[in-house]
């Protein structure tokens, strides 16, 4: 399976916005997104306090 997957830096607040960028991206290099994706936070709050330090992954399945 090829996976589309993108790395987040900063405030987790913009990650809703970062999401649709994201998925605009993957459609307009011509991939067909899955319906289900993830996400896996790989710094947060708990490694530290400083925001910019802050860190999410996105996984997107691309169909076929």
């Amino acid at each position: 399976m090829k996976v589309a997957r993108t790395v987040c830096n900063g405030s987790f607040e913009g990650l809703g916005a970062a999401g649709g960028q994201f998925n605009d991206w993957i459609e307009t290099q011509g991939h067909r997104p899955a319906e289900d994706w993830w996400e896996c936070y790989l710094a947060g709050p708990e490694s530290s306090p400083d925001r910019k330090n802050w860190r999410a992954q996105f996984n997107r399945p691309l169909l076929a």
